[in-house]
C-alpha cells in the first residue's frame, strides 16, 4: 500500500525508540486472538516468537492467521477471550523500523505538515484495510482525505507541507 509506516514513540531516553507497526482489533474465538490491523510490509514484525510492546507489556508472538477482514494475532502471554479484551484497541510497538519502500512515509513524519492549498494541518493517520486517510483540520474543522496518489500527489517532508487534491464533499 502506498504510503505509509508507523509512528514513532519512546519511553525513555535510555530505551531504544519504539515504533508502532501495526493496532490491535475486537477479539476472535475463545483463545486470545485478536484482529489485527497491519500492512502487509509489517507482518515480519509477527513472526512466531517475535517480542513486540502493547501497553508497555512485552508480549510474544504465539501466531498469526488470515482472517475474513485481514489478520489475526495471538500472545503467548494472553491466554483467552477476557486477556485480549484487555489490550483491544491498543497500538502493537516494536524497536526496529523496517526501511520504507519510495513514496512511503511514517505517519508521526506526516502530522503537523502544513496543507496546500486551502491551509490546514495534518492531525493524524487513521489506518484502513483498503487504503489509510489523512486527518486534517482546517479552521477548527476536522475531515478525512484518503492517502492515495490521485488526493495526495506531493509530500514534501523538507518543505514541511503535504498537497491535497479537493474534491466536492471531501472538506
Amino acid at each position: 500500500m502506498r504510503k505509509r509506516g508507523s509512528a514513532l514513540e519512546s519511553n525513555s531516553s535510555t530505551e531504544p525508540a519504539r515504533v508502532k507497526v501495526a493496532r490491535l482489533g475486537r477479539p476472535h474465538g475463545l483463545e486470545g486472538f485478536l484482529g489485527l490491523y497491519v500492512d502487509p510490509s509489517d507482518l515480519v514484525h509477527f513472526e512466531t516468537g517475535s517480542t513486540v510492546y502493547v501497553a508497555d507489556r512485552v508480549l510474544t508472538v504465539g501466531s498469526v492467521r488470515r482472517g475474513a477482514k485481514g489478520h489475526e494475532v495471538s500472545f503467548i502471554e494472553i491466554a483467552d477471550r477476557s486477556d485480549a479484551e484487555d489490550i483491544r484497541n491498543q497500538d502493537v510497538l516494536v524497536t526496529d523500523r523496517r526501511a520504507l519502500a519510495e513514496n512511503e512515509y511514517w505517519p508521526g513524519d506526516l502530522i503537523g505538515l502544513s496543507v496546500r492549498p486551502g491551509g490546514g494541518v495534518v492531525v493524524d493517520v487513521i489506518y484502513g484495510t483498503a487504503q489509510d486517510r489523512l486527518v486534517i483540520k482546517r479552521n477548527g474543522e476536522r475531515f478525512e482525505v484518503p492517502f492515495v496518489d490521485e488526493l495526495v500527489p506531493v509530500v514534501d517532508l523538507d518543505g514541511s507541507e503535504v498537497e491535497i487534491r479537493e474534491i466536492e464533499g471531501l472538506s
